[in-house]
């Protein structure tokens, strides 16, 4: 006999969840995944300059080295020590986890649940809006300038009574690194925590991850996946006050969260860093040539990055040329409509053929 309690009880706890924000995946077309090995996936810059045979090499010795018997204790010990002493910050400052993404959403949750106030830009990386919502805070936008810098007294005064700032720079999707004075002004000015997520720094000018030794209230986000190839390992870290960063790990975070696995393909990459710089500058090479490309064709803005994708406006697009293009073969990110006239999209720098197949596709559908 049904519980008609438990069923009314459930069916409002789902329909709630169902009223969130999915978080949706390009490839995923017609229910089905579409991806096959002659397809074109440039809408979640991954980062295709570093070699797999690379990575595989890694992950043979690891595999003889690790005892997936115990938990990663010695490996996030010492992967967090050479973290240390590579960016020169005290390891109870360090806090890793199961990519930035699980340091956002302990972020969110520890300070600004529930019914708290979290401020971003608008466009910036969606999953600060996601997360902010599943756990119950407001979220609030506040839109770039025309030439897509950061409109710091806006933002401040629309961040009045928050808690938190999210600040993505270089910003997913527009690109652009915002200048240290203006990141700065806001770090200054807010009584809130200003999280400054630093995925893309491996592409950029200057990093202020030392600024967390300053500012009680920075903290720093950095990812393996873009930089390091390491996209499918999950990883990432923050930079904070100690305080914070130990009650992160002590209270928040669940114990044990990214496998021995990945934390020791992560200290093989620190230890050998110097062998990743090559990969790194050819990507920066090649995505300064794409842009160029692209420019070149007729109704297509693209604009300056600095991080391993490229943001561009596609004019008279009425949003439907992803699709077109994902008919074809060819993935890139939507973002929507950013400016007066057209649909903006973010296409990640593949490798030089992946880039002319893409070009080609384009040439033919615009």
């Amino acid at each position: 006999m049904k519980d008609k309690g438990s069923e009314a009880w459930l069916k409002k706890k789902l329909k709630r969840l169902s009223m969130l924000e999915p978080y949706t995946f390009p490839e995923l077309w017609n229910g089905r995944l579409e991806h096959s090995e002659q397809s074109i996936k440039l809408d979640a810059n991954e980062n295709y300059f570093i070699p797999r045979e690379l990575i595989s090499r890694i992950l043979q010795e690891v595999a003889s080295e690790v005892d997936l018997r115990v938990y990663p204790l010695a490996e996030h010990r010492q992967l967090t020590e050479t973290l240390s002493e590579k960016l020169k910050i005290p390891p109870e400052q360090i806090v890793l986890g199961s990519g930035s993404s699980q340091l956002i959403d302990a972020l969110i949750y520890s300070l600004a649940k529930p019914r708290g106030r979290v401020v971003s830009l608008k466009p910036s990386f969606s999953l600060y809006r996601m997360r902010s919502k599943v756990h119950g805070a407001k979220f609030v936008e506040v839109p770039l300038n025309d030439d897509l810098s950061m409109d710091c007294e806006r933002l401040l005064k629309v961040s009045r009574g928050s808690d938190i700032i999210f600040i993505c720079s270089p910003n997913n999707p527009t690109g652009n690194q915002f200048s240290q004075e203006s990141v700065l002004e806001v770090v200054e000015s807010f009584p809130g925590l200003v999280v400054l997520d630093e995925a893309y720094v491996d592409f950029a000018d200057f990093s202020l991850i030392t600024k967390a030794l300053e500012y009680r209230n920075l903290v720093v986000l950095r990812s393996f996946s873009k930089g390091c190839g390491l996209a499918g390992g999950r990883l990432g870290y923050l930079v904070g006050n100690a305080e914070l960063a130990g009650l992160l790990r002590s209270r928040v975070l669940r114990p044990y969260s990214v496998s021995s696995v990945t934390l020791k393909v992560a200290q093989k990459l620190l230890e050998n860093h110097e062998v990743l710089l090559p990969y790194v500058q050819r990507l920066k090479e090649e995505r300064d040539r794409l842009q160029q490309t692209l420019n070149g064709i007729g109704g297509i803005k693209a604009f300056p990055s600095k991080t391993n994708f490229i943001f561009v406006n596609v004019f008279h697009d009425d949003g439907s040329l992803g699709d077109r293009l994902m008919s074809r073969g060819v993935y890139i990110r939507k973002v929507g409509k950013v400016f007066a006239e057209g649909c903006a999209y973010r296409i990640t720098v593949g490798l030089p053929g992946m880039n002319s197949r893409l070009v080609e596709e384009l040439k033919a559908l615009i």
